[in-house]
């Protein structure tokens, strides 16, 4: 969308205008959703997560200062929100143990590293969990979290330092 069509959208929608902020909805609600479905790696409850933060914005657009900035406010809105709903969410951390030819002892490894995932800090758990086990870059977990490449980085080593010592705690090799 052009810059000059949503400042005008945006300036309508804060004065009340619902067209026009049905226009900026249909323009962004796919960057919405795939943050959404990024963080919280379910479709149904990105769905709902979308939908909240669509319906938050449009409920705080007066909050807006800078029109030219609707992309980025409305995706902090989205962020912001799947950080609360993961926070209500029990712990789901990772995909359910493969089924198989497995022997005992490894489904209780499996089920010792699920545990040592869940006692890390969210700030160290989902950066892991985006990088490792959604196969995400670290340029992209930054778009999503909102924050640099480089605190990306960090928060991995250190979450996998941590990840170690409670593995090596729990009696795992890392």
């Amino acid at each position: 969308m052009k810059t000059e069509v949503e400042n005008k959208l945006v300036t309508s929608a804060r004065e009340g205008d619902r067209n026009a902020y049905a226009r900026l909805v249909a323009a962004y609600s796919g960057r919405v959703f795939a943050i959404c479905l990024g963080m919280l790696a379910d479709r149904h409850d990105a769905e709902d997560t979308a939908q909240q933060t669509l319906l938050r914005g449009y409920m705080q657009i007066g909050s807006l200062r800078n029109s030219e900035r609707f992309g980025v406010w409305i995706a902090q809105i989205a962020r912001n929100a799947c950080v609360d709903a993961l926070r209500r969410r029990k712990p789901r951390v990772v995909p359910a143990y493969p089924t198989g030819n497995s022997a005992a002892g490894d489904a209780e490894d499996y089920q010792r590293l699920k545990t040592a995932l869940a006692t890390l800090s969210e700030e160290y758990r989902l950066p892991l969990l985006l990088f490792y086990f959604n196969g995400r870059s670290t340029k992209s977990i930054a778009e999503t979290l909102g924050i640099s490449r480089a605190a990306v980085q960090t928060r991995l080593s250190r979450a996998r330092r941590k990840l170690r010592h409670l593995m090596v705690a729990e009696g795992l090799e890392p």
